[in-house]
């Protein structure tokens, strides 16, 4: 158990629904922080009548939602000033950032839905919608459908396995990455068609 997560199971501990609720929210802005194992743990109180189970899934969905569209609208509005500050403007207009976007555009449901499962390709796919102008109501759409699923399935390990849930958790942190990675390679592979259909 790392010392973030037992510092974030105190406060939950402690303050219940906003300390979820406020670990849902920063984790979707790309700050890491235990969100998923944040969720479990409360399905687990809420197993043994500490919490609510139904009001820890609206609490949990309701802060990735709001951080999913904070992020989003951050990176459409102020996404190529901050790289031009870093003097990576050039980036924003790049042939590689580009495809992705094509690519984003073209399987954004099951691109936007299926990182829902894993933070860290949540903040990437959050940003580069944002920085490719995805329009709101598709993102906000897909966002709220995979955050949806993604509180239903951690609760439910959760809630139904309070026992073992931390080894649950484990494990499927480590499937997560291996599908990030799947997912990674198979965007490329997606790409490069696109990229050579675009060339045609």
């Amino acid at each position: 158990m790392s010392s973030i997560f037992t510092h974030a199971l105190a406060l939950l501990v402690t303050y219940k629904y906003p300390t979820l609720f406020l670990v849902a929210f920063l984790s979707s802005l790309g700050i890491p922080l235990p969100a998923g194992s944040s969720t479990m743990a409360s399905a687990a109180f809420a197993s043994q009548g500490y919490l609510n189970i139904f009001v820890v899934m609206s609490v949990g969905a309701l802060g990735n939602i709001l951080g999913d569209i904070s992020m989003y609208s951050l990176s459409r509005r102020y996404g190529e000033k901050v790289l031009r500050w870093f003097h990576l403007g050039k980036l924003a207009k790049s042939k590689p950032i580009q495809t992705v976007e094509t690519v984003e555009k073209k399987y954004s449901a099951m691109a936007i839905i299926a990182s829902r499962f894993q933070d860290q390709a949540t903040a990437i796919v959050n940003v580069l919608a944002g920085l490719g102008k995805m329009e709101f109501r598709p993102f906000a759409t897909y966002a709220i459908i995979g955050d949806v699923l993604q509180i239903m399935f951690f609760s439910a390990i959760g809630y139904f396995f309070a026992e073992t849930w931390q080894s649950l958790y484990n494990t499927i942190g480590v499937f997560s990455w291996i599908i990030v990675l799947v997912t990674v390679i198979i965007s490329i592979f997606i790409a490069n068609k696109v990229k050579g259909r675009m060339m045609r």
